[in-house]
């Protein structure tokens, strides 16, 4: 009993080293996903007019929720959360996941400075409501993922994780799918009210 109790606690441990390796490397690619904009100013806010105000009207005006939203968005995030799947069950197993996370931060610190950098301050409320709320529900989804990401054995080995660890898994896609429904549904009609008082 106390093996059982102390291997429970060296798996929540792993874990945990897990979540802050995730968080630092998320973090470093928001970095320089900012670093880019500033470097690139010229090329990304002026030559392409990244989030000018005509884009923000026509993103206003383009959007659409419900059903038809959901399922242009579903293949798209299934292919992604596929990829991930893939990558465990075929031996890359958490650097893909890492990887994953880092061209997140990346796009992230991408959008927050050409905010920053078009709107200042009220940039800032503008990234907000590019990501709320669905983004939360993706982040848990992989994070959920890394529970299974520790288990990078034979393919005995990660049945028997999936066996033994249902909830992670369970968990996972619950997120998945909630983040999808509130990125084709709730987001939306959030975004747009909010550029319809920008």
């Amino acid at each position: 009993m106390k093996v059982t109790e102390h291997s429970g606690g060296g798996q929540f441990g792993r874990t945990a080293v897990q979540g802050k390796r995730f968080s630092v490397i998320m973090g470093a690619g928001f970095v320089l996903g900012c670093i880019l904009v500033i470097l690139c100013r010229q090329k990304l806010l002026q030559d392409i007019s990244l989030l000018d105000v005509d884009s923000l009207y026509l993103v206003r005006d383009s959007l659409i929720e419900g059903k038809s939203y959901f399922f242009y968005l579903l293949p798209r995030r299934v292919f992604a959360f596929g990829a991930f799947v893939l990558l465990w069950w075929y031996g890359v197993g958490s650097p893909g996941l890492k990887l994953g996370g880092f061209l997140m931060g990346v796009e992230a610190g991408i959008w927050l400075q050409a905010c920053v950098e078009q709107y200042h301050l009220k940039g800032v409320l503008l990234w907000v409501f590019l990501y709320i709320p669905y983004i939360f529900f993706y982040l848990g989804a992989i994070l959920c993922g890394l529970m299974f990401c520790q288990t990078s054995g034979d393919m005995y080995e990660k049945r028997r994780a999936i066996r033994e660890r249902p909830g992670f898994a369970l968990a996972a896609i619950v997120l998945f799918l909630t983040g999808l429904y509130l990125e084709s549904t709730v987001h939306p009609v959030w975004l747009k009210n909010f550029l319809s008082v920008f």
